[in-house]
């Protein structure tokens, strides 16, 4: 069982759901018409701008000490790394804006930014779970590009909340959070996302 709980929080760590995302919006919209090779630079670049450079930037912080391990289990340890995804995600998110991407994914990717943000300012005082931001950040995206095309991709959704609620037990499980840390971090990401593609919504009527 602590294996499965480590494994799903490995594979939907924070660093990749803005990966999962993009992935999602260029298979699952019209984005798919694109062709394979600027759907690969739009990914590629995702990736490496949202999950490589991050990610070597916090095992930067764990080689010099200033960080525990790769989940940065201890509060206090959070506040740089967050400032580090926030700044990657600016830097996806104005690439994204200079590729001419659709209002509402730069919308989703402001809409990460500014939950990231509120985590940033709540980590001083508390700790909020930064796997529940990314799951609900992603479940929030995905029910407002649904509600901007009108379209209801069901089986997406069910898959999404099942793995949601998959990894916030194996958040409790493994101890890293309270059931209270768990809900207030996906109702944190899932609020700013749909609330930001909401907004684009609106903006195309503008």
């Amino acid at each position: 069982m602590r294996l499965f709980c480590n494994v799903l929080s490995a594979l939907f760590h924070p660093l990749l759901m803005v990966t999962y995302s993009i992935t999602l919006a260029l298979t699952g919209t019209f984005l798919a018409l694109y062709p394979l090779r600027m759907k690969l630079l739009i990914w590629g670049s995702t990736f490496l701008s949202t999950a490589v450079l991050p990610g070597l930037f916090i095992y930067l912080l764990i080689r010099c000490g200033a960080a525990s391990d790769l989940e940065l289990s201890k509060r206090r340890e959070r506040a740089l790394p967050y400032l580090i995804v926030i700044l990657s995600v600016a830097l996806c998110l104005y690439f994204l804006f200079r590729m001419m991407m659709p209002f509402w994914l730069i919308a989703i990717l402001i809409g990460i930014c500014v939950a990231l943000l509120l985590a940033l300012c709540i980590n001083f005082v508390w700790k909020i779970s930064a796997h529940m931001i990314g799951i609900g950040g992603l479940m929030g995206g995905l029910m407002g590009v649904a509600r901007i095309h009108l379209v209801n991709p069901y089986q997406t959704f069910i898959a999404v909340l099942l793995i949601a609620g998959l990894l916030g037990t194996s958040r409790i499980f493994l101890k890293r959070h309270t059931p209270m840390q768990v809900y207030a971090g996906f109702s944190l990401g899932f609020m700013c996302t749909f609330v930001a593609s909401m907004m684009s919504y609106i903006y195309l009527f503008i």
